[in-house]
């Protein structure tokens, strides 16, 4: 998907269809982890004893000749080597690999689409026990409602849709980042000023939790869970389901590109950025536009990439004011009546095929969210950096500010889910990438560094879907959940007290007084419907007595353990 797309700073082309086909990337899905700050296991675990627990089950481990493959992280900058990973066939081998890795003290981490930033998919740490959930593909149309397993990848889903009824929903337009980590931590795409984001389709999910067992969460089962899930999804279980609430696909949507003259200058940057935040921050429900743009030596080149769901000739006549302010250009506007065509078009012709792993790429992200117009102080000091210095780095790197806000803050109440960021205005990613998948140049996460502190010395908010790993813990925790973390920390210390699902920036294990949630299960493993919505599978849990201990001594000594995971819900 990605693999060496930015050839050279010069080749425009390519650095668009580069930018683009991360358009709408949430996922992402994307978390990253620097070697200074990598966590170790305390104790050793050899084969033998993850082998013991896991029989029957299809387990690959380091030194066997599907490992290394197995473990290829999306970003090539950074590499782990997990304990073991498992490959589960049902959600009873889930839960098996679970009870096993948290009797043996091992992080657990799941992976959908392997698309994390920071290699979370992985554990982002060495040692950790991984539920690699590619062999779990069912999807089931019941009405309105898609059952989607969370091995399947955005392309799987959306061609699943659409050719059963002519659905859809408001994902991103990147076919193999999976399900599992876009739709915990937001998940963005061309329809969501329409429709909300794809959290906001979820009306349900089985999840398996830290004791083994498995419940099935909606607003009206397991509330409190249901709500952490929508916004930080990994650190609470494994979700082995989502199900959705899915539209009718649009009707008529336009695919468009507008181009800008080079801007060589910071002012003249700083101007044209204004011009397009005005006009996008009253702009109709029915417009998706971002900003991207990258750099060479000569100044930087600008497109407005995006859709319009209605007709071409509603649209040309919405821009043309801002084309002209803008002495820009369209140089695409393609109407389409085919959903499964315009996701392929916004991917500048990638199909939505998922066989095989996206190419890795070497690279560094970071992430701002605004809330409203930027001054033009900080418009003016951004674009000088980005012109005088920025332009001229040794990395390849485009920027991409989303636009946000329509049904995704006026259709769905804040207190719906955890995710934080229900007023965002715009989305920026900061991305940049080595020549070729070379070694990082030294001074690259630098060079994204100011390339956003220029534009904001003091973020108040950031993405999860586009993890940083250079945020200290008080800085992840306010800017990816703000005020939600005392409550996120509340419900992990109800239902993962002994931080199974821990990886570098999960939630921290708090206080159960700050949460509200339902108890959740002892013992045998609760019956709930399996992904096909019929029938129910009811296992007993080995060990169950020791699993989610719910004794007051257990939770505090949970308490004590503030170790911060993930995201593509790996």
């Amino acid at each position: 998907m990605f693999g060496n797309s930015l050839q050279t700073k010069s080749n425009r082309s390519q650095f668009f269809t580069f930018a683009f086909l991360l358009l709408f990337f949430s996922s992402p899905s994307c978390l990253a982890l620097e070697s200074r700050s990598r966590i170790r296991i305390n104790n050793v675990v050899s084969r033998q004893n993850v082998d013991s627990c896991l029989t029957g089950l299809n387990v690959t481990y380091p030194g066997d000749p599907s490992f290394q493959s197995l473990s290829q992280t999306f970003n090539a900058r950074l590499s782990y080597t997990p304990a073991a990973i498992v490959l589960p066939s049902s959600v009873q081998d889930i839960e098996k690999v679970v009870t096993c890795g948290a009797s043996l003290n091992l992080p657990v981490v799941s992976r959908s689409g392997g698309h994390s930033y920071a290699g979370y998919g992985l554990g982002g740490v060495d040692g950790a026990l991984v539920v690699d959930l590619s062999s779990m593909k069912q999807i089931t149309l019941n009405g309105d409602n898609a059952v989607v397993q969370t091995g399947n990848r955005l392309g799987e889903v959306a061609t699943y849709l659409w050719e059963n009824g002519h659905r859809a929903l408001p994902h991103g337009t990147c076919p193999k980042v999976g399900t599992g980590g876009h739709t915990s931590y937001g998940g963005y795409g061309p329809y969501s000023r329409m429709a909300g984001l794809l959290m906001d389709r979820v009306v349900g999910a089985e999840v398996v939790l830290a004791n083994g067992t498995s419940v099935t969460t909606s607003e009206s089962s397991y509330p409190d869970l249901f709500w952490a899930l929508k916004g930080a999804g990994p650190s609470f279980g494994i979700v082995t389901s989502w199900t959705y609430s899915t539209l009718a696909a649009p009707a008529t949507s336009v695919f468009f590109s507008i181009s800008i003259p080079q801007y060589k200058t910071g002012d003249t940057f700083a101007a044209g950025f204004a011009k397009y935040q005005t006009f996008v921050h009253t702009a109709p429900k029915e417009l998706a536009m971002a900003f991207s743009f990258g750099g060479n030596s000569q100044g930087i080149n600008v497109q407005l990439i995006g859709n319009y769901f209605g007709s071409k000739s509603d649209f040309t006549t919405l821009v043309n004011g801002l084309v002209q302010d803008l002495n820009a250009s369209i140089d695409t506007a393609d109407e389409y009546t085919d959903w499964t065509k315009i996701l392929v078009a916004n991917g500048y012709g990638e199909q939505l095929v998922t066989a095989g792993p996206s190419p890795p790429n070497t690279f560094f992200a970071k992430s701002l969210v605004t809330f409203d117009l930027l001054d033009d102080t900080s418009l003016k000091r951004w674009g000088d950096y980005l012109v005088n210095t920025a332009a001229k780095a040794d990395i390849n790197w485009f920027a991409q500010a989303d636009l946000y806000g329509g049904a995704i803050s006026t259709d769905f109440d804040a207190s719906s889910a955890s995710f934080a960021h229900r007023d965002a205005f715009l989305v920026f990613q900061f991305y940049g990438s080595s020549n070729n998948n070379a070694p990082y140049p030294s001074d690259g996460i630098d060079v994204i560094n100011k390339m956003l502190t220029s534009l904001s010395p003091n973020p108040a908010a950031a993405y999860p879907n586009y993890i940083d790993p250079t945020l200290s813990d008080s800085e992840w925790q306010s800017q990816y959940f703000g005020n939600n973390m005392a409550r996120l920390s509340g419900i992990k210390a109800l239902y993962d007290p002994n931080n199974v699902f821990k990886f570098p920036q999960s939630i921290p294990v708090g206080s159960v007084d700050n949460a509200t949630a339902t108890a959740p299960p002892t013992g045998s493993r609760t019956s709930t419907p399996n992904p096909s919505g019929t029938g129910s599978s009811d296992v007993s849990s080995p060990n169950s007595s020791e699993k989610l201990g719910t004794s007051l001594p257990k939770v505090m000594v949970a308490l004590l353990a503030l170790l911060p995971f993930c995201l593509d819900t790996f």
